[in-house]
């Protein structure tokens, strides 16, 4: 398991890379005000306990994640200007 602090546009990030099953890794990276999730985690779920949140999917490690889009995000992502399609690094500094 990783579970470690990083730095992104200097702006402090937990990351946790946890593997799970046989192939994708259960990966979430959380920000004081939000969080980015991958496909293991439910954006309904998220969403129902007002969580800012925003789901990526075909990911396995940071670069990933940093180098996708947002597949799908929460009520409260979308107030914040986060869309469906956004690239992660445009919005990231939003969580």
């Amino acid at each position: 398991m990783i579970n470690q602090e990083i730095e992104i546009k200097n702006k402090k990030y937990q990351y946790i890379n946890e593997k799970l099953g046989k192939k994708a890794p259960m990966i979430i990276v959380k920000g004081d005000n939000g969080y980015i999730m991958c496909g293991y985690l439910n954006i309904d779920a998220a969403n129902s306990l007002g969580d800012v949140a925003v789901r990526v999917s075909g990911v396995n490690d940071i670069n990933d994640v940093l180098n996708s889009k947002v597949n799908s995000c929460t009520d409260n992502a979308k107030k914040l200007g986060i869309e469906p399609g956004d690239n992660i690094m445009d919005i990231i500094d939003k969580l």
